[in-house]
């Protein structure tokens, strides 16, 4: 077979392992069936299906650990620019016009996860909380698992939309330095706390206000 033929087909296979992947409803983290079942389930050569494999990966869309198997991948079409804010260069209305974005959605959000997280979900929250404050007590930063612990409730709110929509503004913050760093330090320890605990008791509205809170103070913080 020719190169160009290969690679045709590995991109049409591409395309019907996207298809399984949506009509089979596998989500983000899931793991796929092995190189031989899906070979044989597609119709296959295994090159093909590698090379195919390796078209989704590019994407976003898969991801390879070495001894555990192909999953898809938690940054599932976010590119590396998902809201072209590499465009923008009034950086401080672009931070002030996103969290006004983020006021808008997420306290909904919030309320969504404390209806629909799992139970592993609401325990990586309170663990998340825990992995903030020693940071915060031993003076280092704890932006990384701030946006975590964000797109953890994105991800919780069961909505797909939404779970992709909020790293994605998180990643495009971080990618242009516009994320605020530590808002308020210990207010925003505790309120994340607030967040996290109001999700783990089911308690929708207390998790929406939590949520609107912390995104005020940041608010507050930026216009400052």
């Amino acid at each position: 077979m020719s190169k160009l033929n290969r690679h045709s087909l590995a991109e049409k296979t591409a395309d019907v392992l996207l298809n399984m992947i949506y009509c089979n409803n596998y989500g983000i983290g899931s793991k796929l069936p092995n190189e031989h079942e899906l070979a044989e389930e597609l119709e296959v050569g295994r090159n093909t299906l590698r090379d195919a494999i390796k078209i989704l990966v590019s994407k976003n869309i898969l991801e390879v650990r070495k001894g555990s198997g192909t999953f898809v991948s938690k940054r599932m079409l976010i590119s590396d620019d998902p809201l072209g804010l590499s465009q923008i260069y009034d950086k401080k209305k672009m931070s002030e016009d996103l969290i006004q974005l983020r006021i808008l959605i997420e306290p909904k959000m919030a309320a969504l996860a404390a209806q629909n997280a799992s139970a592993k979900e609401r325990r990586a929250l309170l663990e998340l909380c825990d992995e903030m404050e020693l940071l915060f007590r031993e003076k280092k930063s704890y932006l990384l698992k701030d946006l975590e612990f964000h797109s953890l409730i994105a991800s919780s709110s069961k909505n797909l939309v939404v779970s992709n929509i909020i790293p994605s503004i998180h990643q495009a913050l971080l990618l242009q330095h516009s994320m605020p760093k530590e808002l308020l330090g210990a207010k925003t320890i505790a309120v994340h706390r607030n967040i996290a605990n109001a999700i783990n008791h089911v308690k929708s509205s207390d998790a929406y206000d939590s949520m609107l809170m912390h995104l005020i103070q940041n608010s507050e913080r930026i216009e400052r």
